[in-house]
């Protein structure tokens, strides 16, 4: 049952009003599946708690995948004229809700996979578990990022890094002062800074705190304090490389890591959606992002592979999200040409 431009407004707000922070994601799974099939899809949740269905029967296989799950943080769902507003509005509810409306209005000539997975912002769990899956195995995936409506082939990688330091810990005006856990980790968080840089291109790390846990009473000095920091690793380097340079480094050790990701512009997936954009009087606009997504994570299955989908990405995360209803429909659009592409163009170039 294909949807109309009202339903596809109707999903979103729907999707919104479900919050899923990374690991909660039962209720917006369980949602969607349901919608799956009332619309006439086969579709089930797996042991990952993902969404998945499969529409068509052809030779090829393309999957289109998003993520279920965002960020913390409550944003209040309303609608002003053509702006949707929620937490995840962006990252990652609307691009995923152009995938399904795309999987549903579509008539492939293909084998159409929807993969709408759990945990991409945190462990990546949903996707890790796809590679050794049942599911026929794409010849290629479009994953729903907000890209703009550019078409990313390069993302950053991602690393995940505990600064942990000890003390003695003891009165603020005691002894052993300077063995203070705060001024290790501090110390060890500047180290870490000194060896990568910290910059804000393809081509350079970025090195961000994001969490910091220590101590428990102002005229106390902790015996432990923890700093979390999520450093992007640049396009030429790896996590190995990574691990390389901050070997050694008191208090810090890496907890997971993403290596960053490149693939061949002229791979079918990018040709496909350069035609699908023409076709819909987009420019196409090929794209490196700086941040991280699940696309090194699919190349295990194929490097056919490019990031796609509505929303301002530098909306995604923070205190204000939005995307515009007219940019899902039009994404949508978009994927259907894709899926039709797909089934025509050569797999050679």
């Amino acid at each position: 049952m294909a949807l109309s431009s009202g339903d596809v407004k109707e999903l979103l707000i729907n999707l919104l009003k479900i919050y899923s922070p990374s690991g909660e994601e039962r209720g917006i799974a369980e949602f969607i599946s349901s919608f799956l099939k009332q619309h006439g899809a086969e579709a089930w949740i797996d042991e990952a708690g993902n969404v998945l269905a499969v529409k068509g029967s052809g030779e090829r296989v393309l999957w289109l995948h998003a993520h279920m799950d965002t960020v913390p943080g409550f944003i209040e769902v309303r609608g002003e004229g053509d702006l949707v507003y929620g937490r995840g509005a962006v990252d990652d509810k609307g691009p995923l809700t152009s995938m399904i409306t795309a999987f549903l209005n579509s008539k492939p000539e293909v084998t159409l996979v929807l993969t709408l997975v759990t945990r991409e912002e945190s462990d990546s769990l949903g996707s890790l578990s796809l590679i050794k899956s049942s599911l026929p195995k794409p010849d290629g995936v479009i994953v729903g990022e907000p890209t703009n409506m550019h078409i990313a082939y390069s993302y950053r990688g991602s690393a995940r890094v505990e600064v942990k330091c000890l003390g003695q810990g003891g009165h603020t005006a005691g002894p052993g002062v300077e063995d203070n856990p705060i001024l290790k980790v501090y110390s060890a968080f500047n180290t870490v800074v000194g060896k990568l840089g910290n910059g804000q291109s393809t081509e350079s790390y970025t090195v961000t705190p994001t969490v910091i846990n220590c101590g428990d009473h102002p005229s106390k000095v902790p015996t432990e304090c923890t700093m979390t920091v999520n450093v992007r690793i640049p396009l030429n380097s790896s996590c190995m490389e990574l691990s390389k340079v901050i070997e050694g480094i008191e208090c810090v050790k890496i907890i997971d890591c993403t290596d960053p990701i490149t693939v061949n512009v002229n791979n079918p997936v990018v040709r496909s959606l350069v035609r699908a954009s023409l076709r819909n009087n987009v420019k196409p606009i090929l794209s490196k992002k700086l941040g991280t997504s699940d696309m090194a994570i699919l190349a295990k299955l194929t490097l056919n592979l490019a990031a796609y989908g509505p929303g301002d990405p530098t909306l995604s995360h923070g205190p204000v999200e939005y995307i515009n209803i007219n940019d899902v429909l039009l994404a949508s659009n978009i994927l259907i040409n894709v899926v039709n592409e797909f089934g025509r163009i050569s797999m050679q170039r």
